[in-house]
């Protein structure tokens, strides 16, 4: 059964019956302490605290009010326990209180010159509610609309949760089809690319969704870097790997190859570089040496894969007029290292592109 909680100073007794119809009216339970309905635990270290706590944890929704009064508990515990567990909640406050706040925090600039603790607790909830970091909607309500007030914010919250069910549905459905190596329809991808970049979503479900993406129309260029960018390491080194196939600019735009680059120089995983060194040059080889002239070069194994991708690309480097832009990058790859097989292997294509050049 739905439960809710209603929040607030011993005031809320004022607007409780509405409270408790309208609840009733969408078939769930009233959560109130006046009416006995808050969980406790009576013991010797019996504590009002936990047991608001232990209410918030139980209720589907919370619903605080101010009414005239400040209720000490339920903004520094409750509103911060349901904030914390992701718990839904409305915020109500009488009108009239509410001009006064505004009134207050215009004429009184510094809190502590307030005359009462009530008013400098109204205008630190108010001031934490309507913050920049905060952005909370306060609702106001006179008395004999608050039901009505609280009923059609109540059918909003429904109507959402109803559009969010209705998303993860289809979001479970093109995951299904992913998992079975179903046909996507065009329409589909939009959601597999949410899959592909939820940082939440499981490891392997948004590996499929990136190889399916790879295989088809390929990422938005922000969505590419996101993924590029991952926390999970078999997401990031993927991306990396199916890099010319995520992104479909062409030509390709250095500034975007440059943050590819430096995504590689700020991920602790040096295989995600080693990956996207061959993306970027078969991207675009003129503008992928660019760009690497700007990669972190210190671990050996990414200079070793850095030389072979320049090696391997030998003629059209000399075709295409980039041996200058070569010579640079050469020269960082034969930096501070004893590699000798590699490193002479190097050499040898500097004096040939010298040659050439």
């Amino acid at each position: 059964m739905l439960k809710v909680m209603l929040c607030g100073a011993s005031d809320t007794d004022r607007v409780r019956a509405e409270f408790t119809e309208v609840v009733n009216g969408f078939g769930g339970e009233p959560l109130h302490y006046l009416s006995g309905d808050i969980l406790h635990m009576n013991a010797a270290g019996s504590d009002w605290r936990m047991n608001s706590e232990m209410t918030v944890d139980v209720a589907d929704l919370c619903v605080f009010v101010i009414v005239e009064r400040f209720g000490e508990i339920t903004w520094s515990t409750e509103l911060k326990r349901a904030r914390a567990a992701g718990k839904p909640f409305l915020l109500f406050c009488l009108h009239s209180t509410y001009t006064t706040y505004l009134g207050l925090r215009r004429h009184v600039p510094d809190p502590q010159h307030l005359r009462s603790d009530e008013e400098r607790g109204l205008v630190a909830v108010m001031n934490d509610l309507e913050s920049d970091s905060r952005q909370e909607t306060v609702i106001p309500f006179t008395y004999g609309s608050f039901g009505t007030m609280l009923r059609n914010h109540m059918a909003s919250l429904f109507y959402l949760t109803l559009r969010a069910q209705q998303a993860r549905n289809r979001r479970q459905a093109v995951a299904h089809m992913l998992e079975v190596s179903r046909q996507l329809r065009r329409a589909d991808f939009e959601l597999v690319a949410e899959i592909a970049t939820d940082d939440l979503e499981e490891k392997a479900l948004r590996k499929r969704a990136l190889l399916a993406l790879a295989a088809g129309p390929g990422l938005e260029n922000d969505d590419v870097l996101d993924v590029l960018s991952a926390s999970e390491q078999g997401v990031q080194r993927l991306a990396a790997e199916r890099l010319a196939d995520l992104y479909r600019d062409r030509p390709a735009d250095p500034e975007f190859f440059g943050q590819c680059v430096q995504i590689a120089n700020a991920s602790d995983d040096a295989g995600t570089a080693r990956r996207i060194v061959p993306a970027l040059l078969d991207i675009d080889l003129a503008t992928g040496i660019d760009a690497l002239a700007s990669l972190t070069l210190t671990e050996i194994g990414l200079r070793r894969r850095t030389v072979e991708q320049l090696l391997a690309r030998e003629a059209e480097i000399v075709a295409r007029g980039l041996v200058d832009d070569a010579l640079t990058l050469l020269a960082r790859c034969l930096e501070e290292t004893h590699d000798v097989g590699w490193k002479t292997r190097a050499r040898d294509l500097r004096n040939r592109l010298t040659r050439d050049g």
